[in-house]
C-alpha cells in the first residue's frame, strides 16, 4: 500500500505554507519553497516514462487560467518567439515556438480571434 500523502494549506501568523504529511512525518514549506520544489518536480518529470501525452486529454479535468499575463520576445540563437505565460500557481512557464509553429499558432488564434472557436481548431 502505497503511503498516505497529505497537502494542507496553513496560514500562520498571517504568511501561508503548506504543510506535507506523509507517513507521520511533516514539512512545512513557504512560498518560496514550494515553488522550488515544484521546479524541481517538473524537471525530474521530464526525465520520467511514460511521457506526458502530446494532446490534451477529452476527459481531464484542467486547471483552467482564466485571462493569464502573458509576454513574448525574441531570442537571437533562436529562429521564433518565446512566449511565457504566467499561471497563478505555476508561475511563468516559457515555451520557445519555431518560426513554422508561429504561423500555424498566429492562424489559429485569429480563427478564435474572429469568430467563435469551434473544436479542432487547434495545432
Amino acid at each position: 500500500m502505497p503511503p498516505e500523502l497529505t497537502l494542507e494549506v496553513l496560514n500562520q501568523y498571517g504568511s501561508s505554507s503548506l504543510l506535507i504529511t506523509m507517513n507521520q512525518c511533516n514539512v512545512l514549506l513557504d512560498p518560496s519553497e514550494v515553488d522550488a520544489l515544484i521546479g524541481e518536480l517538473i524537471t525530474y518529470r521530464t526525465e520520467m516514462q511514460p511521457q506526458v501525452s502530446t494532446s490534451p486529454s477529452r476527459t481531464h479535468k484542467y486547471v483552467i487560467e482564466s485571462a493569464p499575463s502573458w509576454h513574448i520576445e525574441g531570442n537571437q540563437l533562436f529562429d521564433g518567439a518565446v512566449i511565457f505565460f504566467r499561471h497563478s500557481g505555476l508561475g511563468w512557464t516559457g515555451f520557445a515556438i519555431p518560426r513554422a509553429s508561429l504561423a500555424r499558432l498566429t492562424h489559429a488564434l485569429s480563427t478564435c480571434a474572429g469568430e467563435r472557436c469551434h473544436e479542432g481548431v487547434i495545432s
